[in-house]
């Protein structure tokens, strides 16, 4: 906290690679933005208030899950799984499933590879087009960092190659496409996520290849964005989820001509560790509601928190949202509403990437919507990865919504037992198969 308002500390500099040294130290008031004194008071006052401990609350879930048919399924010898991205094309029908070890697979509706491409990064994300080219997002340098070595990339799967058309970027981690002045040509809405500095970026499509930048927010931790006309007015609107220190997520209303008004709708203390979101509507109103997700703990105290887990924010019908429901989940990462047993209700599938390792199956939690409550499930097999990314698909055309996760099996924290393990299982990804009838 000293650091960034201000103070020097040579030791926390020396930790930085070179690379990143210049745009960490840009990111730094030029002098202190308080007193010594007001500084030391404001440690003391931490130091003399802050509780010694806090409650771990259990989500219990039941090993009884019921709804879907899980299996585990390896796709690579590269060692322990390190998966970044599941996602499925709908209309080649295949899943693509990258890997931190900048490899792509792709696999067909048995979940059978048929192929792999390298690229020239981890992948982030992937925009399938219709008669184009999928985009990608290339993060560069997935590990925290402030190099713009990022970049979207054109993938030739024929050709097993990607092409760069808009490079220099700061670990990209979501992206979409839309007209955003309706000049019928499409333009891209880029979270660059960075570490101390990144932004939330429009490129706008000039032809013929060429993009014009805009920043609209200049704040590291742009985690997703939904694009979509939110008032009516003809023109696509912004909705992000910023998650590093000023942890928000704001609205930002098209003005045209890449003009936005920025409606912070909801803020966050910046512990909560703001991790997903998606809009939704849950209870039938006609308005969007928000699920958001809050568990990231890999920063400064890596304890369980009693505040992480799934909230769900309900529209009034004029953009002001008020927490409803909050589903305790350790370090709650990733959350897909869905009704996936068609009764009618919105259920929960939610990952975690820093469960209790002394419970992880809990890395993994159906909670069933049952018109009065959610009652969470779980099953034995999701201790046998620790879950990065999800998706949300009818994978083998059956007509009900399947579920698959994602392992990346990184071992910071993790008991030495658990970590032996999952690099015995090799579990790349679970499988839930919906049994609906």
């Amino acid at each position: 906290m000293a650091f960034r308002m201000g103070f020097p500390d040579s030791k926390i500099l020396s930790s930085f690679p070179e690379e990143d040294l210049d745009a960490v130290i840009k990111s730094l008031p030029p002098r202190p933005m308080i007193t010594e004194a007001e500084w030391s008071a404001i440690k003391n006052y931490y130091l003399t208030h802050a509780p010694d401990s806090v409650p771990v609350i259990p989500s219990n879930p039941n090993d009884s899950i019921t709804q879907f048919n899980v299996h585990e399924l390896k796709i690579s010898t590269q060692g322990v799984p390190l998966i970044t991205l599941i996602k499925k094309d709908s209309v080649s029908n295949k899943i693509f499933v990258g890997s931190r070890l900048s490899k792509l697979y792709l696999l067909n509706s048995k979940l059978a590879l048929e192929d792999s491409i390298s690229l020239t990064s981890p992948i982030s994300h992937i925009l399938f087009q219709k008669d184009q080219m999928p985009v990608i997002s290339a993060m560069g340098i997935m590990d925290p960092n402030d190099q713009m070595k990022g970049s979207l990339q054109l993938l030739s799967i024929s050709g097993h190659s990607t092409e760069t058309f808009i490079d220099s970027l700061k670990r990209p981690v979501h992206f979409e496409k839309a007209d955003l002045n309706g000049d019928g040509l499409e333009d891209y809405i880029i979270c660059t996520f960075g570490n101390y500095t990144g932004e939330l970026l429009t490129y706008e499509s000039l032809g013929k290849g060429k993009f014009k930048k805009r920043t609209l927010l200049n704040l590291p931790g742009a985690r997703k964005v939904v694009v979509r006309d939110f008032n009516n007015d003809g023109l696509k609107d912004i909705l992000v989820l910023m998650t590093q220190g000023d942890e928000q997520l704001s609205l930002l209303t098209n003005g045209g001509n890449f003009n936005f008004k920025i409606n912070t709708l909801l803020r966050f203390p910046p512990v909560y560790g703001s991790s997903y979101f998606d809009v939704v509507d849950f209870n039938h109103d006609g308005k969007f509601d928000i699920v958001y997700t809050n568990g990231d703990n890999a920063d400064y105290s890596t304890i369980l928190k009693p505040y992480h887990g799934i909230r769900i924010y309900l529209n009034d019908g004029k953009n002001g949202f008020k927490e409803s429901v909050f589903l305790p989940m350790h370090g709650a990462s990733h959350a897909i509403a869905r009704d996936f047993d068609n009764d009618g209700d919105l259920d929960i599938a939610a990952i975690s990437f820093f469960p209790r390792f002394d419970h992880p199956e809990e890395g993994f939690i159906y909670f069933e919507n049952n018109g009065k409550g959610f009652t969470p499930q779980t099953t034995s097999l999701a201790s046998s990865g620790r879950w990065l990314v999800m998706e949300s698909t009818d994978f083998d055309n059956d007509g009900d919504l399947d579920i698959l996760l994602g392992a990346l099996d990184f071992n910071n924290g993790v008991p030495t037992p658990l970590v032996d393990y999952w690099k015995q299982k090799k579990t790349a990804l679970l499988v839930l198969s919906n049994n609906n009838k």
